[in-house]
């Protein structure tokens, strides 16, 4: 992993700086908060005092705690898989520029973090994976955003030349299995896998594969 300087920003493409909509700031102050303390962190009173509010002020923006957290599932599922998207093209796009072979790994390698940043928002999105299991407003959020990078993963593989239907939903479904499980590996909080040891597994696993 490169060097960075360790900090989540209050700024970037994983947030909505203009936006007056109640789940677009509440998101935007729920990520650090998930970030650095998990689904546990995302009450009222926390995101009241990242805002300088009163936790009442926050309540008048949605009904319960249970609507913000679902607000916040949705909205950060829509910015997390436009942004995986961007970075996936932006690498296919580079790597076909650089003359090199872009197949079924490299598709999965694109979509998986490479950076420190990466991590911690592709940790953030597993944090919301995790809490949706005993929730179903947010399994319904998160569905959504599932459906969203299932799309994500056809339109990469179809660009690529790949016209079969059947054969194309069968690569879909492996691209996402070896994606979601080595997201898990890549933002484990104990022993991470590198990216280079995910790149090497997944040529290994994917190379082949017809």
């Amino acid at each position: 992993m490169d060097d960075e300087i360790r900090y989540i920003p209050r700024s970037g493409p994983m947030f909505s700086g203009g936006s007056v909509a109640k789940a677009d700031m509440a998101t935007n102050l729920a990520i650090p908060l998930l970030a650095e303390g998990g689904w546990s962190a995302l009450t009222l009173r926390n995101v009241a005092r990242a805002s300088n509010v009163t936790p009442q002020a926050i309540a008048a923006w949605f009904p319960s705690v249970d609507a913000m957290r679902a607000a916040v599932a949705g909205r950060y599922g829509q910015r997390w898989i436009r942004e995986r998207g961007f970075l996936a093209r932006r690498r296919i796009l580079q790597w076909r520029i650089a003359e090199q072979s872009v197949s079924l790994p490299q598709v999965a390698l694109a979509l998986l973090p490479q950076t420190w940043l990466e991590q911690v928002y592709d940790g953030v999105w597993l944090t919301l994976v995790e809490a949706a299991r005993w929730d179903e407003a947010l399994s319904r959020e998160v569905s959504t955003t599932e459906e969203a990078e299932r799309d994500l993963v056809a339109d990469l593989l179809h660009d690529l030349g790949e016209r079969d239907a059947d054969r194309l939903e069968r690569h879909v479904d492996l691209v996402l299995a070896f994606v979601r499980g080595m997201r898990m590996a890549l933002t484990s909080p104990r022993d991470p896998m590198s990216p280079e040891r995910a790149a090497e597994v997944l040529v290994d696993s994917l190379s082949g594969v017809t």
